[in-house]
């Protein structure tokens, strides 16, 4: 490792962890679980070095996939509407438990887009999808959340 990618991978890791960390969050409803995630994408970043021309871009893809088998290899559920979790300061629980009734590619589509403020061309590409699988996956999103949303008013 040369001094300059520690250098390109500590700037991206300033600039972007903690939006990161949070969306791993949002999809994972565990912190540790998003801990490890984020901790072994920028990890393998270092370790791979000039080999990667956007570090940023990796980073992001790298930390869902990452995420992706912890929570296959842990057969951790997705999370519920109740989190017993203790919640991060700027992570709204609400907003996590409202993520508990959708799939994982949803709350990953629905975190990249809110939280990593991508649109769905660079959505498709951290999830290796198409963007218009994203759009429709986004729409359904939001008709869940709508229909929870609303019957939560209702009740």
């Amino acid at each position: 490792m040369t001094v300059a990618t520690s250098e390109r991978v500590e700037a991206v890791y300033r600039s972007v962890h903690a939006k990161i960390w949070r969306s791993l969050l949002a999809v994972s409803g565990d912190p540790e679980l998003a801990s490890d995630a984020e901790s072994e994408a920028f990890a393998q970043a270092l370790r791979r070095g000039e080999a990667i021309d956007d570090v940023e871009r990796w980073v992001w893809k790298s930390a869902f996939r990452i995420l992706d088998g912890l929570l296959s290899d842990r057969r951790r559920p997705a999370p519920t509407t109740t989190h017993e979790r203790v919640m991060i300061d700027d992570v709204d629980a609400e907003f996590l438990s409202m993520l508990g009734g959708l799939t994982l590619q949803q709350r990953q589509i629905v975190v990249l887009r809110y939280v990593g403020q991508f649109n769905a061309a660079e959505i498709a590409e951290v999830l290796e999808s198409s963007p218009g699988s994203v759009r429709v996956q986004l729409h359904r999103a939001h008709e869940s959340l709508r229909s929870s949303m609303t019957e939560g008013k209702l009740s």
